[in-house]
């Protein structure tokens, strides 16, 4: 071989070699943004399982203020009944009063049924933790006011 043929060989195996190190850089600069989107998803994902836990957390408490709140409806209803019973026509405002209550009570248990039924059509429509986190902030708000 002659020495112009050997280094046009030599010349091509060195433009091979340019071009597959450009390849590679390309696929190592690839490789680095799909590895820090794949980051980015686990710290969401991460930040939704900490929502949804909170939201779940939230559920339960309201779920159980809930059951306290029939109980002292049912308790009311039963003091209710027996001061109609025992009590003589000058007890009437204590029985109006006690009457108010319970309505209120029941409103409450009403209301807070009502937030424990959005949160779960919120979490079974949505798989999002920030639209369940949105439903139960909306429907707090709306117990508290």
């Amino acid at each position: 071989g002659s020495p112009s043929l050997l280094e046009a060989r030599l010349a091509g195996a060195v433009l091979r070699a340019k071009e597959a190190q450009r390849h590679l850089e390309e696929r190592e600069r690839d490789l680095r943004l799909t590895t820090e989107h794949a980051m980015d998803l686990h710290g969401q994902r991460d930040q939704l399982q900490g929502e949804i836990q909170t939201t779940q957390s939230e559920r339960d408490q309201l779920r159980i203020r809930a059951e306290a709140a029939e109980a002292q409806v049912a308790e009311a209803t039963k003091e209710l009944a027996a001061l109609r019973v025992q009590r003589p026509l000058e007890d009437q405002e204590e029985v109006t009063r006690l009457r108010a209550e319970l309505l209120a009570q029941q409103a409450v248990a009403r209301s807070l049924q009502q937030i424990v039924t959005d949160i779960g059509r919120s979490r079974s429509r949505s798989r999002s933790g920030a639209s369940v986190s949105r439903a139960t902030s909306a429907s707090v708000g709306q117990y508290l006011a």
